[in-house]
């Protein structure tokens, strides 16, 4: 799969970077920039009403290890299941595991002063796309479920044994953006059985 057949996944990791070497150059010594205060799952806020904040959370990152791992992840995932869901489907799957992951991650945190930021729920959500597909698509199911279930697992299961993880943000993405995927059909679904036959094909030729 290319980049270019991902333009959705690309403007995602686009808007990553610009948002937070903005952040980071704003920050001016503070533990936070004003991308993050602004933009951040901080639950006082979103009870006063900042209720964008369910959203503008996903396109936040802490620091480069964590804007990296996230960036490596969807790209990973991102650029296939963009590939065969079509840039508006997958959209929609994103869109919805976003959502999904930051109330995950309110309902969680309500009464606390935990900070929640970044794309993981949104990305969980496309690897709950991806496990979706592995039954949509039965010629490459083995191959996409262990795609999809491997990260998952070991996501959730970092996030469950480390402080300061957002699991329920994690939770929430993937739940969601498997429900989004369930009720979408794959655009080019038969392009990929199509492509793997012919794979095959080749290879007992040679």
């Amino acid at each position: 799969m290319s980049p270019r057949g991902a333009p959705f996944t690309t403007a995602m990791l686009f808007i990553y970077w610009m948002v937070f070497l903005l952040d980071q150059l704003s920050r001016h010594g503070a533990s936070l920039g004003p991308f993050m205060l602004a933009g951040a799952i901080i639950p006082s806020e979103v009870v006063a009403g900042q209720w964008w904040r369910l959203i503008t959370y996903g396109f936040l990152h802490f620091n480069f290890a964590h804007i990296l791992f996230n960036s490596y992840a969807l790209f990973q995932a991102g650029v296939f299941v963009e590939y065969v869901y079509g840039s508006a489907r997958y959209a929609v799957v994103y869109t919805v595991a976003l959502v999904g992951g930051g109330v995950a991650a309110y309902l969680w945190t309500i009464g606390t002063n935990d900070v929640t930021a970044g794309g993981s729920g949104a990305i969980m959500g496309v690897f709950g796309a991806m496990a979706i597909l592995a039954f949509k698509l039965p010629s490459l199911r083995r191959e996409l479920f262990q795609a999809a279930a491997i990260p998952i697992i070991l996501t959730l299961g970092y996030g469950f044994f480390t402080p300061g993880i957002s699991n329920a943000g994690h939770v929430g993405g993937v739940i969601c953006g498997a429900i989004a995927a369930v009720a979408l059909r794959p655009a080019r679904g038969q392009d990929m059985i199509s492509q793997l036959h012919l794979g095959q094909d080749i290879s007992a030729d040679t």
